[in-house]
C-alpha cells in the first residue's frame, strides 16, 4: 500500500465548519471543491489486537468513533486507536484530517501522546480501502505500520471507503469524540492508583522487607523478624521438600510463615507479616494442590500439552523414544535402572530439581538424592496452566486458580494453628506470565513443541490477563496484595550514574503535596543483596527512602536469588531507629537552586544534597 502511505505528500484539507455531523461521518472536499461525506457508523465497534511487523508492540484499534476496549488497561478508552494503553489519536478537538486517494481514502486522527516527543507528535492514520467483496463489519487487517516516525497506520478493507456522499454540500464538522470513559478500577491494568486496603505504616521497622529463600533449610526466623515483611520464594527449603516423597514445597511455605508468626505476629489491621510465592502461568507439581489437579484426567483441560498429545495412557506420554521428538524432553532421568516418568502436558527443565547427572536437558536447580517424586504419575517439571480451560464438576480452571491455588487456607485464609485465630499469609512474588512467544522463562520453542497458532497464543493470552483481572478484583477487597502490584522503581537517586543536576530534576518532579508517586506501593531495593553496600551507602538508601517515600512504601530487599545456611541479608542500623511520622507532608529545597531538599519527621530531619549525592538523618 505504498500508494496510501505517500497519501501523506498530498494536501490535507482540515475538515471545515458546518451542519451537524451525522454519528460517525467524515467529510473534506474534491479536487473541484465539491463536498465528499463517508459514512462510518456501520463499522464494527469491536476491539481488534493488532501488533506490528515484529510483533513485538502491541495495538489494540476499533473504529474511529468508537473506543478501544482493553483489558490490560483497565477496560474502555474514549479513544479509538491505542499503543499499549497510550492513545496515538483522537477525536476530542477536532483535530482531524482527511485526504482522497485513488483506492479510497485516509483518515488521521491527531492528538496522541507524546512521551517522548515525536517531530509531529503521534497521530493514528486509517487507510480504508474500497472493497466492496467483504461485509460492512470487516475489521482492520492484523499489522500496524509506523510511518513515518509517530504516525501508525492500519488498512481497513471496507464498502463504507466505495461511495462518498455529495450531500450534504458543504462540511459537516467531525463527529464529538466518546465521553470520557469512567477511571479503571484500582490495580488494574492502565490504572493510575494502586495501593493495599491495609493500614499504611510509618514505623521504619515495619517499612523494611525481606524476598528471601534458604536452599539448604528453613530460614531462620531470627533474621525474618529483623524484617516487617519477609517474602518467601519457593526454593526455601529446597534441600527438605525436593527430597521428601512426594515434594512439599508449599507445605513447607506455610510452616515457615508459621513459625514466623509464632515469634512476631505483626500488627492487627497492618502489612500480613509473610507473603508466600505462586506462580501464575507455570504449574510447579512440586505443589501439591497443582500435583492433585496434574495428575487427574477429569482437569487435563486445565494444562498445555505438546503436538500430538494423546490421552491414553495418561497423562500422554510414550516413554524415553518420544524424548527427541521435542526441544525439551518428555521424561525425567534416573541413574539406577528405575523406569522413567514422562508426560506428554507440556513440560520444561529449566528451574527444577533433578537428580544429578542428566546432562544439559536436565539442569539441577535442587538437588534430589533418588529419583525426583511429584507423585506417580507425571514427571517434576514445569507444565504450563491453560486459562482457558473448561468447567470440571461445576468449576472453570479460572474457578479453581482464584479460590482455591491463589486464595486459600494456606494464604489470605489462613488460621493460627494453635488459636485458630486468623492469621493472614498474604500473596507475594506472583510470578511469570504467558506473553504472545510463551510463558516467560520457560524454553524458548514453546509455540513449536505445543504447535500452538497465532490465534492459539492470542487466545492464551486473552485468557491469562481475564484471570488476573479476576484475581485482583477478588484479592484487594480481602486485604491482599501482592509484589508485581507494586512500583519497583522507588530508587531513583541511588543508582551511582545520577548526577547533580538529574538529582535536582527528580526531586523538583517528587517534592511536591501529594504526590502522583504516592499513588502506588512503592518498593526501594537496595540491589544485589546489599552486597557491598557501605555504611554511608546505607544511609543514602534509608535518607532517601524518608524523604520521597509516601504512605505505602517498603525498603529492602527483592528478589536477588536464595542463601545457604546462616547467610543473611546485612541491614542499616538505621532500620532500627524510630523516626516518627511526616510533619510537613513532602520534601522541599531549603532555598531556590540549592540542590539540598529535606523532610521533616516528628523524631529527625532528613536531608538529601545533590551537590554530595549524599543523605542524612539528623534525629531530633
Amino acid at each position: 500500500h505504498k500508494s496510501m502511505m505517500m497519501s501523506r505528500l498530498f494536501a490535507s484539507i482540515l475538515l471545515a465548519t458546518g451542519a451537524a455531523a451525522s454519528p460517525c461521518t467524515f467529510c473534506t472536499k474534491d479536487a473541484s471543491g465539491n463536498a465528499v461525506t463517508f459514512d462510518l457508523s456501520g463499522l464494527p465497534t469491536t476491539t481488534a489486537s493488532l501488533a506490528d511487523s515484529t510483533g513485538h508492540e502491541a495495538y489494540q484499534v476499533t473504529m474511529p468513533c468508537a473506543g478501544a476496549d482493553s483489558a490490560q488497561c483497565g477496560g474502555a478508552n474514549r479513544d479509538p486507536f491505542l499503543q499499549g494503553c497510550n492513545s496515538v489519536g483522537t477525536l476530542a478537538g477536532g483535530n482531524v484530517s482527511l485526504t482522497l486517494d485513488a483506492v479510497g481514502f485516509n483518515l488521521t486522527l491527531h492528538g496522541g501522546f507524546d512521551t517522548p516527543p515525536m517531530p509531529a507528535g503521534r497521530n493514528a492514520v486509517y487507510h480504508f480501502i474500497c472493497d466492496s467483496s467483504v461485509p460492512i463489519t470487516n475489521g482492520p487487517d492484523p499489522t500496524v505500520i509506523e510511518s513515518p516516525p509517530g504516525f501508525y497506520n492500519v488498512v481497513w478493507h471496507t464498502p463504507a471507503a466505495c461511495h462518498g456522499s455529495a450531500t450534504p454540500t458543504t462540511c459537516a464538522p467531525p463527529p464529538p469524540a466518546p465521553p470520557p470513559a469512567p477511571p479503571p478500577a484500582p490495580c488494574s491494568r492502565g490504572s493510575k492508583v494502586c495501593l493495599p486496603s491495609w493500614k499504611p505504616t510509618w514505623d521504619m521497622r515495619n517499612s523494611t522487607v525481606l524476598y528471601t529463600c534458604n536452599n539448604s533449610g528453613m530460614h531462620n526466623v531470627s533474621h525474618a523478624n529483623q524484617f516487617g515483611i519477609v517474602v518467601y520464594d519457593w526454593s526455601n527449603a529446597k534441600a527438605i521438600w525436593a527430597n521428601a516423597h512426594p515434594m512439599s514445597s508449599e507445605e513447607l511455605i506455610t510452616k515457615q510463615a508459621e513459625m514466623v508468626y509464632a515469634q512476631d505476629p505483626g500488627v492487627q489491621g497492618y502489612a500480613p507479616r509473610v507473603w508466600a510465592y505462586r506462580n501464575t502461568i507455570k504449574a510447579l507439581n512440586w505443589y501439591s494442590g497443582v500435583r492433585e489437579k496434574l495428575d487427574d484426567p477429569k482437569y487435563a483441560s486445565w494444562f498445555i500439552k505438546f503436538k500430538g498429545f494423546e490421552n491414553t495412557p495418561y497423562p500422554g506420554g510414550e516413554g524415553k523414544s518420544v524424548n527427541n521428538s521435542f526441544h525439551v524432553p518428555a521424561c525425567d532421568w534416573y541413574n539406577n535402572g528405575t523406569a522413567p516418568r514422562c508426560s506428554g502436558f507440556y513440560h520444561d527443565q529449566e528451574q527444577t530439581p533433578e537428580h544429578p547427572g542428566g546432562g544439559a536437558p536436565y539442569r539441577v536447580d535442587g538437588d534430589c538424592i533418588e529419583q525426583c517424586d511429584c507423585g506417580s504419575t507425571n514427571p517434576c517439571a514445569e507444565y504450563i496452566f491453560d486459562h482457558r480451560g473448561g468447567e470440571v464438576e461445576g468449576r472453570t480452571f479460572r474457578d479453581w486458580f482464584i479460590n482455591e491455588y491463589m486464595v486459600t487456607n494456606e494464604t489470605l485464609y489462613h488460621k493460627d494453628p494453635v488459636t485458630g485465630e486468623p492469621q493472614v499469609i498474604g500473596l507475594g512474588w506472583l510470578d511469570d506470565s504467558m506473553t504472545p512467544h510463551g510463558p516467560t522463562e520457560e524454553d524458548k520453542n514453546y509455540i513449536a513443541d505445543t504447535g500452538a497458532s497465532p490465534d492459539d497464543m492470542a487466545a492464551q493470552v486473552d485468557a491469562y490477563q481475564a484471570s488476573m483481572a479476576a484475581l485482583r478484583e477478588k484479592v484487594i477487597p480481602l486485604g491482599g496484595f501482592w509484589w508485581q502490584l507494586m512500583d519497583g522503581g522507588g530508587v531513583k537517586l541511588n543508582s551511582g550514574s545520577v548526577t547533580p543536576a538529574q538529582c535536582k530534576s527528580t526531586l523538583q518532579s517528587l517534592c511536591v503535596p501529594n504526590s502522583t508517586s504516592w499513588n502506588k506501593m512503592q518498593m526501594y531495593n537496595v540491589p544485589k543483596g546489599g552486597s557491598g553496600v557501605t555504611t554511608q551507602g546505607f544511609t543514602d538508601y534509608t535518607a532517601e527512602f524518608l524523604l520521597t517515600r509516601g504512605p505505602y512504601a517498603m525498603l529492602g530487599y527483592s528478589w536477588c536469588g536464595c542463601t545457604n545456611g546462616e547467610e543473611m541479608r546485612p541491614r542499616a542500623a538505621e532500620w532500627d531507629e524510630d523516626f516518627g511520622s511526616p510533619t510537613d507532608g513532602a520534601c522541599t529545597e531549603t532555598a531556590s537552586g540549592s540542590g539540598v531538599y529535606t523532610r521533616a519527621y516528628s523524631k529527625a530531619t532528613v536531608t538529601w544534597d545533590c551537590n554530595a549525592m549524599h543523605g542524612k538523618i539528623d534525629p531530633k
